[in-house]
């Protein structure tokens, strides 16, 4: 379990273009005293959770490395408070990548932060330009190798259809990511929400969002292009809040309550059709087996592709099943005229949605 705890743009030097925390993450206010740190940590302690796995607070929704160095103490020591009690084990934090440092990892190294999650966005200076980063692609790279240097896990985060992107950028700063080989990466297709300079561009008809299509499309190109350098992605898309619910949060953009399990219902359908060119058109029935965590992936929404399957394959009878002996990944199918076949669609991802919020 993670214990979120959002610091509302704290430690940023400035606003970029695609940003409103408050949308976000939510309506909350951060307040840098113990009482109110405390009662966050004790609502997720309390709460009805799985006490066998692994349990992290972590700092959320600002430059956490960018806070004074006073706070960033305070805050520090009062979550490893939790760490003497034995409540959770590690820390991780949130932060740019032009504000890491030899001694703010020594000083974060000390205070039992295990994983630094990077908001790179893109690795094209002109994209980085145009959202106001304020930094540039090579200063993701020099962070990177500082992060490795000093063990951290390490979490990129990449955004797709800013302003400028496109999708040979974007697959661009998807081969960067794959060189870099951080331990997760996060995959946010950019929305438009209001109160933001993207949202002045799109009101004056100066920025097109993506649409959903394409969004999703540019997910599937980052699962094959990551998992092959070990990547695991961690999640699709913000985290849909309740101030992202209401009327006019949201003005354009690539939005969905379940957008992850869509990419990913999209990404098994396009590796079945690859699976089924090679099956001669003499089998009257296809049986395919998987994990029972991929089986809803391989159906679809509202078994969305199965129906797309039967529909390719009218007179073909077409099941899907479950296997303990599957691993997260595995596709086989097994014909009726005993043909067989099997395939991996690379599982790093495996451990989707399950560490962030």
């Amino acid at each position: 379990m993670i214990i979120p705890i959002f610091i509302m743009n704290s430690g940023c030097p400035h606003k970029c273009i695609f940003c409103n925390q408050i949308i976000a993450s939510g309506d909350y206010s951060f307040e840098p005293n113990k009482n109110a740190f405390d009662k966050i940590v004790k609502t997720y302690l309390n709460s009805n959770y799985n006490k066998t796995k692994k349990t992290e607070i972590a700092f959320y929704g600002g430059n956490f490395t960018g806070l004074p160095s006073a706070l960033r103490k305070d805050l520090l020591s009062w979550a490893n408070s939790y760490i003497d009690k034995g409540a959770i084990q590690s820390l991780r934090v949130s932060t740019r990548p032009d504000y890491i440092s030899d001694e703010i990892l020594k000083m974060l190294k000390e205070y039992n932060v295990e994983t630094i999650e990077l908001g790179a966005q893109s690795f094209s200076d002109q994209v980085l330009e145009h959202a106001q980063r304020g930094h540039n692609a090579s200063s993701i790279e020099k962070a990177m190798i500082l992060l490795k240097k000093y063990f951290f896990r390490t979490s990129l985060h990449l955004m797709a259809g800013l302003p400028k992107d496109n999708k040979e950028s974007f697959i661009y700063s998807l081969n960067k990511t794959a060189e870099l080989k951080p331990d997760m990466a996060r995959i946010n297709p950019t929305l438009v929400l209001k109160d933001t300079l993207l949202a002045q561009q799109y009101e004056q008809g100066l920025y097109t969002p993506l649409s959903l299509r394409d969004a999703v499309d540019l997910c599937c190109l980052a699962i094959n292009i990551l998992s092959r350098s070990g990547v695991r992605i961690i999640r699709f898309g913000l985290h849909i809040s309740d101030e992202m619910k209401k009327d006019g949060a949201v003005l354009a953009g690539p939005i969905h309550p379940s957008f992850g399990s869509v990419v990913l219902s999209s990404f098994f359908y396009n590796k079945t059709l690859t699976l089924l060119k090679k099956i001669p058109q003499t089998a009257n029935e296809f049986c395919f087996r998987l994990s029972p965590a991929d089986i809803s992936s391989f159906r679809g929404l509202n078994n969305s592709n199965l129906l797309a399957l039967q529909r390719l394959y009218p007179r073909i009878k077409i099941t899907a099943k479950t296997s303990l002996e599957h691993k997260r990944g595995d596709i086989s199918c097994l014909t009726d005229n005993g043909i067989y076949l099997y395939t991996n669609i690379h599982s790093p991802y495996s451990d989707y949605q399950t560490e962030g919020h």
